[in-house]
């Protein structure tokens, strides 16, 4: 790796694949003290030395790409000779589950000790090439040597994590209600809901009652998190039969989730 010029090194970037489960990096552990958690030292905790951890940036997307930037400073000790900073990078998915170790790493800095004797030592890594639909921080452990190289104190720190989402939208439809309208035709509601984080525009809505197809409904555009009430005026559904609501069946939209794009409840409905 580049080598250590002052009090800083150089960022690296990445590349990296997965390797099994690490459970004692897993949320809840007792192992690790956040970063949160370490707040400005007072003067006792001063002499023993200080250390900090960050997530400088987290870039989701675009002509930057995804990347994130983790930095760590940590400050000597009175009675320390030199200090060390590793940087490990964990990954897991927006859904949940374990943080796993992230490997291949060979070459970035990543995953080795970095050795300095100055008063204050500090580095950053700058991680390429995230996974959408992931999420992930580094666990940086800091340690003081004395002169003759052995650890008198050891800090291990936790970033926040850097959290890479799916941005395509997800279209989901739902049967709101129906009411009789004079004349004997039904006013069927139903609510179009975006649930995704990008927004959605330039797609249909249909309808089909007692098997015939009902003009379509064209959405101009929905976007992220929102909710669009729709209705659709149609004969009574006969009692037994099936209502179907379709969004995007024409497969404008790149969706997160293409398979709940199609809902059917039995007539009648409530209001119906």
């Amino acid at each position: 790796m580049p080598s250590l010029r002052a009090t800083i090194f150089a960022t690296a970037a990445v590349a990296f694949s997965l390797v099994a489960p690490l459970s004692a990096f897993a949320d809840g552990g007792t192992s690790l003290t956040p970063a949160a958690a370490a707040g400005p030292a007072d003067a006792g905790i001063a002499s023993k030395g200080t250390a900090n951890v960050t997530l400088g940036s987290c870039t989701t997307g675009g002509s930057a790409g995804r990347s994130a930037l983790f930095a760590a400073e940590m400050k000597a000790a009175s009675n320390s000779a030199a200090m060390e900073i590793r940087f490990d990078l964990f990954t897991r998915p927006l859904a949940g589950g374990s943080w796993v170790s992230v490997k291949g790493l060979e070459g970035s800095g990543i995953g080795t000790w970095d050795r300095s004797k100055a008063t204050i030592f500090s580095g950053s890594k700058n991680v390429h090439g995230l996974a959408v639909g992931q999420s992930y921080r580094v666990v940086v452990s800091h340690r003081w040597l004395s002169k003759t190289g052995r650890v008198i104190r050891r800090v291990v720190l936790v970033s926040r994590s850097c959290n890479q989402p799916d941005m395509r939208p997800d279209l989901a439809l739902s049967f709101l209600g129906a009411r009789k309208l004079s004349g004997g035709n039904m006013l069927y509601t139903v609510v179009l809901r975006n649930t995704g984080f990008g927004a959605a525009g330039g797609f249909s809505v249909g309808m089909r009652v007692n098997d015939v197809e009902l003009p379509t409904l064209r959405v101009r555009s929905i976007g992220s998190r929102k909710s669009i009430v729709m209705t659709f005026t149609a004969a009574g559904c006969a009692p037994g039969s099936m209502l179907r609501l379709e969004t995007d069946f024409s497969n404008e939209i790149a969706e997160l989730n293409e398979a709940n794009n199609v809902v059917e409840t039995a007539c009648p409905i409530a209001g119906g």
